[in-house]
């Protein structure tokens, strides 16, 4: 288990992190633009992941179509489909 790190801690670091922009270690241009793609394409790969996933979900569904509760549900998602194909 992960201790809970302190007020103090959390200042410490603050401060090692501006050391390393104040030094000119690291470039802030070139951290807030790595950053900025890192934050890009993890968005992506959510959205992505999302897609699949409700694909999947809904492929699931299609299969059930004959059971009484989910077939209803199943049947509308289908005729909600191929309205949007057309």
């Amino acid at each position: 288990m992960k201790k809970k790190k302190t007020p103090k801690e959390y200042e410490d670091l603050g401060r090692a992190v501006a050391s390393i922009f104040e030094t000119g270690y690291l470039d802030k241009k070139q951290a807030y633009k790595t950053s900025f793609i890192k934050g890009v394409f993890g968005g992506l790969g959510g959205v992505i992941g999302a897609t699949v996933l409700v694909a999947l979900l809904i492929w699931i569904l299609s299969l059930f179509s004959s059971v009484p509760l989910v077939g209803h549900l199943t049947d509308k998602i289908n005729k909600t489909v191929e309205s949007a194909k057309k």
